[in-house]
């Protein structure tokens, strides 16, 4: 599976990489919300996961205009954030966003939480 992973703090970018790596998926990482913006635009990917609190534009912005544009919107969009709070959820899942996992997550079981959520929604 190929996965964008938009999250800013390097050491979670490189735990994060190195767990889905040795699941077998391809990882690109970028810093920002308009870095993920303009990666998501320029290839596919299977998902994209989301830091809540990115420079540039937050994750929820980023989220907001994948599921906009017609070249991205069937993308599956997952939170990766510390942000736990019911309303900030809800105001994710509101936007089109598949789910959540809260940080810290656990390394060894991130690809199948993962998996789990894109399992859990109907093909388009």
């Amino acid at each position: 599976m190929k996965i964008l992973l938009a999250e800013d703090e390097p050491d979670i970018q490189f735990v994060t990489r190195i767990a889905l790596e040795d699941d077998g998926h391809q990882v690109a990482v970028v810093g920002d919300g308009l870095a993920a913006l303009e990666a998501a635009r320029r290839e596919p990917f299977d998902v994209i996961l989301l830091d809540v609190m990115m420079p540039r534009l937050d994750g929820l912005g980023v989220c907001q205009q994948l599921k906009a544009d017609p070249r991205t919107r069937h993308v599956p969009v997952i939170f990766l954030t510390a942000r736990s709070q019911q309303f900030e959820m809800q105001a994710g899942m509101h936007l089109g966003a598949l789910g959540y996992i809260v940080k810290p997550f656990d390394t060894f079981t991130l690809g199948s939480e993962i998996g789990a959520l894109l399992a859990s929604t109907p093909d388009p």
